[in-house]
């Protein structure tokens, strides 16, 4: 092999350990300093991959918003299909309200909850 493809291989593990990194320290943060608030839904989305390789994965698309200490947040949060009901007891429409987790400490760190 010759350097370039060393260090491109390289590169792209050292990305790909960082991208880990930074989603691990989101969630553990979250469930360290998590506090639960109402969030709107501003938009629904759906997007629909059917291909005859793998089985048909549909994903629902949420843009939500909340507020803290004043200071309007939007979000997006993808939900595949399957887990639908993991999140929600009846599909939700534009101006719902949903109960959503944010890390007091970096407000812009947010997640839909599940039910209980």
């Amino acid at each position: 092999m010759n350097k370039k493809l060393i260090g491109v291989i390289g590169l792209l593990l050292v990305c790909i350990c960082v991208l880990t990194y930074n989603t691990y320290t989101k969630k553990e943060n979250l469930i360290k300093n998590g506090v639960s608030t109402s969030a709107i839904i501003e938009k629904i989305s759906t997007n629909r991959i059917d291909n005859d390789f793998s089985p048909t994965v549909e994903n629902i698309h949420i843009k939500y918003k909340y507020e803290v200490d004043t200071k309007e947040f939007i979000k997006m949060q993808e939900i595949s299909r399957h887990e639908h009901d993991l999140y929600f007891s009846k599909t939700g429409k534009i101006g719902d309200s949903i109960k959503i987790m944010y890390d007091a400490e970096k407000p812009s760190n947010s997640r839909i909850e599940k039910i209980k």
